[in-house]
């Protein structure tokens, strides 16, 4: 009997542990299902919007749809800058495997890029994993070839073709133009949202200021992607909408024909071995304002700026050549002007009636404080009795000294004003254009506040160095043109332009350009036909300072030759001109720096300027 009941508790015993065991086998059951339902809880519902936004990016594809950019035309309609199809290398960051080395690895090597330059391609697009970052644009059809042979190397990686900048003529206005380059952190900011890390936007000139009517509307297409993130099949579209495009005030052939007419002359007047000469060519029709010719040299090519092999080197050679290629001088190049600057002076001094003329004056050669006339300095005799004409033909310093000093530097420098200098023209289709500098008693005072008393007094020295264009006064050479396109039109200055019309993409015309009147001065007609006189017989005097230039010219020509004097240093040569003198059309301002005189440096390439817009063929 006790062998029998100590089976029965030992049965109890196992039946309890059993029991035991299998109610910790239903806990740890239901412990587990509720851990999955928790975590089922959390992944399908807290956070099952944003894993369905991943699945949908992973499988779905937002890709923008580049406009094509707007065209830029010559006055005449002629294409100068315009877009063309093309194909780009981009990369879905997304896409990318982790540790994927050998994959940028490759991709440098077919691209010829550095690893430093696709990374920092790729780490512009990191904002978002799945939109495309562009790599190379305007790839050739090798490296199509080769990414595509390639698939399964290149995982994220994929081809599409996207429109380009095509500047049809190199190097053609390129400071006008201006140039694309990626967009900045800063940019990005400032323009919006309709804008990405890897887009080209404009970074100077009219690609720039215009950025917004060139650029287009964005277009959208919604594709399926495979898991290499390459699309597969395509399920909407939205149409992009291009850009506006501008008709320039250029003339194509003018400003080709100035450029080498530059390039021609001051390449005879160059020693062996030396660097090419520096300056600009203005050629501005009077009566509009219209800007139909400017060159600033050097120039730069802005289709390498787009090259993505040679970008960054180019890039980095024109920023650090000490010559300024991307300065823009005709703009923002501030200038002695010389004797250029006397035709102005001759207003102020009829205007003042400090001098008439028909008053003889005895230019012995040296003023009262030491300036003297060129003939002194090259030994020569002085000029002796003349009157205005024959000051401004033979550009007398003497002279404008002389009568300068008696109009005194507060009336001098209202007149100037009054020509426009010291301000900016606000001339149309340009930014950070400079002011130039007309120097009164009150800037002296201020220049040189820090120096003793005596520095900062205004004296008549200072008054006849203004008044032969030297000293501290400076201009633009758009300053210059303007001011000259006051006499061609007895007193009327128009704001310059470059751009003449801006057409949306239907062909209607949202922009015109209406000749507006900047200035009219107020000056007697006798005063301008005694100037015009003057600068005429600089051409037609037996000792004209630019008669040898426009020799057999067979218009009328008003015009001054000038040197700027820089000590040390071979002085800038200038010439301003305009013609026909009854009825103006165009205004030709030219600069050469260190081309030492005017007469020699830059009237000649003036006068091919004029040559190609009136359809001369000079024989040499």
């Amino acid at each position: 009997m006790r062998f029998s009941g100590d089976r029965g508790e030992h049965k109890i015993l196992e039946d309890k542990t059993l029991e035991q065991r299998l109610r910790v086998f239903w806990v740890l059951i239901i412990i587990i299902i509720l851990i999955i339902c928790g975590r089922l809880w959390e992944l399908q519902i807290r956070r099952g919007g944003h894993y369905a936004n991943l699945a949908e990016g992973n499988r779905m594809r937002r890709i923008r749809v580049m406009p094509t950019r707007g065209v830029i035309y010559s006055r005449d309609g002629k294409e100068l800058v315009r877009s063309r199809p093309a194909f780009t290398v981009a990369l879905v960051p997304g896409g990318i495997p982790q540790n994927a080395e050998g994959v940028l690895e490759y991709l440098s090597e077919i691209l010829c890029l550095t690893s430093e330059e696709l990374q920092a391609a790729i780490n512009k697009g990191r904002q978002n994993l799945y939109e495309p970052v562009r790599i190379a644009r305007d790839v050739d059809l090798s490296t199509v070839v080769a990414i595509e042979e390639n698939r399964m190397k290149l995982p994220g990686v994929f081809i599409e073709e996207e429109w380009v900048r095509d500047y049809l003529y190199p190097s053609f206005a390129s400071h006008l133009i201006g140039y694309l380059g990626i967009i900045s952190e800063q940019e990005l900011q400032q323009l919006g949202s309709g804008y990405a890390s890897s887009d080209l936007v404009g970074k100077t000139g009219l690609e720039a200021i215009y950025e917004q009517e060139l650029r287009g509307v964005l277009g959208s297409v919604m594709v399926e992607v495979n898991a290499l993130s390459r699309p597969v099949q395509t399920v909407s579209y939205v149409e992009p909408i291009p850009g506006y495009s501008l008709i320039l005030t250029l003339d194509r052939e003018l400003q080709q024909a100035a450029r080498e007419a530059f390039i021609a002359h001051t390449d005879t007047l160059r020693e062996e071995g030396a660097p090419p000469f520096k300056g600009i060519v203005i050629a501005l029709n009077p009566k509009t304002g219209e800007i139909l010719a400017l060159v600033s040299m050097p120039d730069y090519d802005p289709g390498r700026l787009l090259d993505a092999r040679q970008r960054n080197s180019y890039y980095k050679s024109l920023v650090n050549n000490p010559d300024l290629p991307l300065f823009n001088r005709a703009i923002q190049g501030q200038y002695g002007p010389g004797s250029a600057f006397k035709p102005f002076i001759a207003v102020a001094m009829l205007e003042e009636k400090v001098v008439t003329p028909d008053q003889v004056f005895n230019a012995t050669g040296t003023s009262e404080y030491g300036i003297r006339d060129w003939v002194i300095t090259q030994g020569l005799a002085p000029f002796g009795p003349i009157k205005l004409v024959d000051a401004l033909a033979v550009s007398s310093n003497h002279y404008f000294a002389e009568f300068g000093k008696q109009v005194g530097i507060d009336r001098l420098s209202t007149w100037l004003r009054k020509f426009g200098f010291g301000s900016p023209t606000e001339m149309i289709g340009v930014t950070q254009e400079a002011s130039g500098l007309v120097p009164d008693r009150e800037w002296k005072r201020q220049r040189y506040a820090g120096y003793p008393t005596y520095e900062q007094a205004w004296y008549p020295v200072d008054t006849e160095q203004i008044s032969i264009g030297q000293g501290f006064v400076t201009v633009t050479p758009v300053q210059l043109a303007a001011a000259y396109s006051a006499i061609a039109n007895r007193g009327v200055i128009y704001q310059p332009t470059v751009v003449k019309q801006i057409i949306d993409p239907e062909g209607e015309i949202v922009f015109e350009h209406t000749p507006t009147v900047k200035t009219t001065m107020d000056v007697a007609e006798s005063t301008w036909n005694a100037v015009i006189q003057g600068m005429e017989a600089v051409i037609t005097h037996p000792r004209g300072t630019a008669r040898r230039a426009f020799e057999d010219f067979p218009i009328r020509t008003a015009g001054k030759t000038g040197s700027y004097e820089i000590p040390g240093q071979e002085g800038h040569g200038l010439f301003a001109a305009f013609a026909p003198v009854e009825d103006p059309e165009l205004v030709v301002v030219v600069i050469v720096e260190h081309g030492t005189g005017g007469a020699s440096s830059a009237a000649p390439i003036a006068r091919m300027v004029f040559d190609a817009y009136f359809g001369l063929n000079r024989q040499e």
